[in-house]
């Protein structure tokens, strides 16, 4: 079981101990008649859920108030009777790692009790285990739950009325809640997680088949036709691949080059055909000789009867002997000519030979480097085409994978139908003891308290979840709003904790502001039935009242006893706040 023993903390003239008892435990605060209810916000009423929420693990984030600085130093201990001779405390500082304690009697720790603790400095996570093995009711723990899941109908702020069965103002899911709550009132919560499950699986393939089918409306076998066609040309394109070789491909040879080794060997093939045409001319020179025979010409002279004279004779033989001397010295210049001449050209046509090598070789590596070109377009075009392969794979895929997502949706959703049908039959009353007592100890609440006739039920909604409802007969009881909601759901977490009053189970439940705009006769009757159930049935009530709200009797406020008021606040001043200091 789980039932408040005391709260306190290391700085007790700043926050005095308030212990806890069976039956009303009232936190009763006093507002001056000159000032608003608004008043009353400050002094702490509603605060000390928030500290008893602390001691028990919960996890705060920025906006809890003991976020603030003037928090820093506190060290809260909060003590449970977990059974009937069994009691922990928790001890929890605002800044600092978490301690706790197992005895067999009611104790109180100070600060500085460090051997007293058997799990000193612990992390949150591994104190909620440690306390959850301690706590949690055996039920709640073998539906496979902790004991932080049925605090939720422990503790209701004013503000936690409204929704009487998710009590939580947060966005939190239905799955998040309603396993437990149906575990708790004898409906199988495997079942309805199992319909969470079913509703997630077709919604996940749902989306996944969205996905896959945003791209072109092809067809698979149409896919499948050009992905053939394709692979069948990069297989051609990989085959005239291998065949290339470039062994002796340079990266440097150009057209330019070659032209250029062109060039000189045009021009030396110029200078050998000069060479070679001044070399026949010299031949020539040196073949022709001098010739001048003296007596066909005197001859010639007496055929014509003319006479020549014999000076004349004797002139041209020293014309001839000067030639014949002449001719002499101009051949040996010409053998000499002519020999510069042929060394000139050997050595022209070794360069040129040369050259004409050269270019040659240039010339086929030039045809290697256009080849080596034709090889990269063509490298260039296999990669495109592979590369257009995995794309239709892909998209070919998709399409296989959409269809075979389509068969996975049919089967989710036959077996969504399955949980559905499943979930209708857990939520009938018949035939569910648990059931058919919650809804008898709600229905006998509501008439004792509020005089109509209610009862609350399980259904399921459109979308075949499992839901929550509060039937009324008298329709008109509706006119009553909010205040009939709020005693609704204070009503609902008190048939929780008679359902299980025999078991083990939680023991308390802390409503704050329940009499706040209620009628007297209302706030009479509820406070009657909350005396009576909880004294008989081991219960802790605690609820916060302003003076303001106390009912009257013969126009004379009903105050409630000594016993039952467990701490006084006032706004007269700090000591009249829960924690008695400055407002924060």
């Amino acid at each position: 079981m789980i039932k408040l023993s005391r709260i306190y903390s290391n700085k007790k003239e700043v926050f005095p101990d308030i212990n806890f008892h069976d039956g009303l435990n009232v936190i009763f605060a006093s507002v001056s008649k000159h000032l608003s209810k608004k008043a009353s916000h400050s002094l702490g009423k509603t605060t000390l859920i928030d500290v008893i929420d602390f001691c028990l693990l919960k996890k705060i984030d920025k906006t809890h108030i003991f976020k603030k600085a003037c928090f820093s130093e506190f060290v809260f201990f909060l003590e449970i009777k977990y059974s009937p001779t069994g009691f922990v405390t928790i001890k929890r500082p605002v800044d600092g790692k978490i301690s706790i304690s197992v005895k067999s009697e009611s104790m109180r720790f100070t600060y500085s009790d460090e051997p007293s603790w058997e799990w000193k400095d612990i992390s949150l996570a591994e104190a909620k285990n440690k306390l959850n093995s301690i706590i949690c009711p055996k039920q709640i723990s073998a539906a496979g739950f902790t004991y932080r899941n049925g605090l939720r109908y422990c503790f209701r702020k004013q503000t936690q009325y409204e929704n009487t069965f998710k009590v939580n103002n947060s966005r939190e899911s239905d799955s998040g809640w309603t396993p437990y709550l149906s575990s708790v009132i004898g409906i199988n919560s495997s079942v309805v997680q199992g319909k969470y499950q079913a509703n997630q699986k077709v919604d996940s393939i749902k989306n996944a088949i969205k996905e896959v089918r945003n791209l072109p409306t092809d067809s698979g076998q149409g896919l499948e036709a050009e992905i053939t066609q394709i692979e069948s040309s990069v297989q051609r394109m990989r085959v005239e691949l291998d065949r290339f070789d470039f062994k002796k491909a340079d990266a440097n040879v150009s057209e330019e080059l070659i032209n250029e080794v062109s060039e000189n060997v045009s021009l030396m093939v110029k200078e050998v055909y000069s060479l070679d045409q001044k070399i026949s001319a010299i031949n020539k020179s040196l073949q022709a000789e001098f010739s001048f025979e003296m007596d066909k010409v005197l001859e010639l002279f007496n055929e014509v009867n003319v006479h020549f004279p014999a000076y004349l004779s004797k002139s041209y033989e020293d014309l001839i002997n000067l030639n014949k001397s002449m001719s002499i010295g101009r051949k040996e210049r010409l053998a000499h000519a002519k020999s510069g001449l042929l060394k000139e050209r050997e050595g022209i046509v070794e360069n040129l030979d040369h050259y004409r090598a050269q270019q040659q070789e240039l010339t086929s590596l030039l045809l290697q480097k256009d080849a080596f070109e034709k090889y990269k377009h063509l490298q260039n075009r296999l990669v495109m085409e592979e590369a257009r392969v995995a794309v239709l794979n892909e998209r070919l895929a998709k399409i296989d994978l959409a269809a075979e997502l389509g068969k996975k949706l049919q089967l989710a959703e036959s077996e969504k139908t399955v949980a559905t049908k499943d979930l209708e039959a857990e939520t009938k009353i018949r035939g569910n003891q648990t059931l058919t007592k919650a809804v008898s100890i709600f229905s006998e609440l509501v008439d004792n308290i509020l005089s109509i006739s209610a009862f609350f039920y399980t259904d399921t909604n459109k979308d075949g979840n499992i839901q929550f409802k509060i039937g009324l007969k008298d329709q008109t009881a509706l006119n009553e709003g909010f205040s009939y909601t709020r005693v609704l759901s204070a009503i609902f977490d008190v048939t929780l904790l008679n359902l299980y009053a025999d078991s083990d189970f939680y023991r308390f439940c802390y409503h704050d502001g329940i009499l706040e705009s209620l009628d007297d006769r209302l706030k009479l009757n509820l406070i009657k039935e909350w005396r009576e159930i909880s004294t008989t049935q081991g219960l802790q009530f605690i609820i916060t009242v302003l003076d303001s709200d106390l009912p009257l009797i013969d126009d004379k406020k009903s105050y409630f006893s000594s016993d039952e008021i467990i701490r006084e606040l006032n706004d007269l001043g700090d000591n009249g706040r829960l924690f008695k200091m400055p407002a924060f």
